[in-house]
């Protein structure tokens, strides 16, 4: 998280999984934000999003694109890498077992890098295009 905060690559609005941020601060922002806009005449237009699930369903190989596109050491890359790539699973009902099954998305939940690398997998989407939002990174 340091080399993340130290080289800016962590954009300014991303609030999750961060010291000194959180989802509190995030939604004072915006209300702060809003308020501006609505009394300066303008309009708000808002879509909402629910991430319950996406620890589950992120594409290993594009995190793994995401992660080398921030410069770090070769020897962290390939360690994340393995820690992500090779897990199979099954499942076992009434006491049969299925076939194993390769694992192709999701972040091991529970882990102390799991939220390191949802950040790292949605840092982009905060710096999207928005109309006039300025972007503050």
């Amino acid at each position: 998280m340091e080399y993340l905060l130290k080289n800016k690559l962590l954009s300014n609005r991303q609030y999750g999984f961060i010291k000194g941020r959180s989802t509190l601060l995030q939604l004072l922002n915006m209300l702060d934000k809003w308020t501006h806009d609505l009394e300066s005449g303008g309009q708000i237009d808002a879509i909402y999003t629910d991430f319950e699930k996406a620890f589950d369903k992120v594409p290993h190989k594009r995190l793994l694109n995401k992660i080398r596109s921030c410069g770090f050491p070769r020897e962290l890359t390939n360690w994340i890498e393995a820690f992500l790539l090779n897990r199979k699973y099954r499942v076992r009902v009434n006491g049969k077992f299925s076939d194993w099954y390769s694992v192709i998305s999701g972040i091991p939940q529970g882990s102390v890098l799991g939220p390191l690398l949802i950040i790292l997998y949605i840092n982009d989407l905060a710096d999207m295009d928005t109309g006039d939002y300025r972007t503050d990174r």
